[in-house]
């Protein structure tokens, strides 16, 4: 009997390296994020002369480089310098104080316990083997603003400082977030001790869309099996999702296994348009679920009602919500949900107090209501 896999055998090859085009590959190059890596270069460049590196918070929307230029800049540190090693922690899937540490302690060389281990207990260790290390870590904490709790990231981040500043100990910490007003809200003793370098990452243009891609399409397919039109098609879609990379980039990877799922031989615009009809339709659960609290709190004010101006919304929010929010904070959650597809948020003109948006519910009112029953 045949094995059910020796049916593919026969397929057209589409891929030489579909590699090139997993979330996790860090490129030979980045294209047009040269200013934002000589600045990480410049923060980390101290730990190669045995110096202490500068903090560091990336910041900009989904699928603009922030985590490519940060593993990129740090692999190459690495391979220049044996003074640094990194660790990259994602707190969408970590978001807690006691996981991140225990994460940390393991990295330094000190196992610890999955269970049955105080948070203290894990903190003495990662203290003491921290004063033994003989090389700079670099922690990557990626999606910060996912942490569990308001206070769970400051406390974390206290944590880590205090030890820089009483044990002495040289280390740096690159904060990664969608949200630029993040560290705004973090505790007041933190922000005066973080000291951190800010590093804004800016949507890419159509044309920059089209270099990324043309440049992953050529290492990632056989020649000839994907044209410029696609590529024109996957860079003009994600321009209108706010210049995400990300998003194109999955989109073509989908787009070339069903060319080779049927045998086609090229990836076709259709195959693109289909790619990204998928992605575009992910479940509300999944983006609702990585909204923090206030900007849930925001999003259940905007669906009790068909359609209200921003302002109406700002003032239910401070008068529902315990945790105050600068009105730049709030723009930037607006802007925030109105990039996930979640709301729309056009400009209708200016208010007293600046301009106004028409805010409104997106997708299916229903969709999102049952994932917010949590929310007060």
């Amino acid at each position: 009997m045949k094995n059910i896999f020796s049916k593919t055998k026969g397929q057209t090859l589409i891929f030489k390296s579909e590699q090139y085009l997993y979330p996790e590959h860090v490129p030979a190059r980045l294209p047009h994020r040269d200013e934002e890596i000589d600045s990480l270069v410049f923060c980390f460049n101290p730990v190669t002369k045995g110096g202490k590196p500068q903090n560091v918070f990336l910041y900009g929307p989904t699928g603009t480089g922030k985590t490519a230029t940060a593993r990129y800049v740090l692999n190459e540190l690495e391979e220049y310098s044996d003074r640094a090693r990194s660790i990259h922690i994602n707190c969408f899937e970590q978001n807690t104080r006691h996981s991140i540490l225990a994460s940390i302690t393991n990295f330094l060389g000190s196992p610890i316990p999955r269970r049955g281990t105080g948070t203290d207990e894990i903190y003495d260790s990662m203290r003491f083997v921290l004063k033994k290390s003989r090389f700079t870590p670099i922690i990557v904490l990626d999606e910060i603003d996912q942490m569990q709790g308001s206070n769970e990231a400051s406390k974390l981040l206290y944590d880590l400082l205090r030890i820089s500043e009483q044990e002495k100990a040289r280390f740096g910490i690159i904060l990664v977030s969608n949200d630029f007003s993040f560290t705004s809200r973090l505790d007041g003793r933190v922000k005066s001790s973080l000291m951190e370098e800010n590093i804004e990452f800016n949507p890419y243009s159509p044309e920059q869309l089209k270099d990324i891609l043309g440049e992953r399409a050529e290492y990632a397919f056989v020649d000839g099996v994907i044209g410029k039109e696609a590529i024109a098609v996957a860079a003009a879609h994600a321009a209108k999702k706010g210049g995400d990379a990300r998003v194109a980039i999955d989109a073509l990877l989908k787009a070339g296994r069903a060319a080779e799922r049927d045998n086609s031989g090229e990836v076709t615009v259709e195959y693109l348009r289909s790619a990204f009809k998928s992605i575009d339709s992910a479940p509300v659960q999944k983006i609702v679920e990585s909204l923090n609290e206030e900007e849930k709190i925001i999003l259940k004010i905007i669906v009790s009602k068909d359609s209200q101006k921003s302002g109406e919304v700002y003032k239910k929010y401070s008068q529902l919500s315990k945790k105050p929010l600068s009105e730049r904070s709030f723009r930037s959650m607006i802007g925030k949900l109105s990039d996930s597809d979640l709301i729309n948020a056009p400009l209708i003109g200016e208010g007293m107090r600046g301009k106004t948006r028409q805010l409104s519910i997106a997708v299916p009112k229903k969709e999102i209501e049952k994932h917010l029953t949590n929310i007060n």
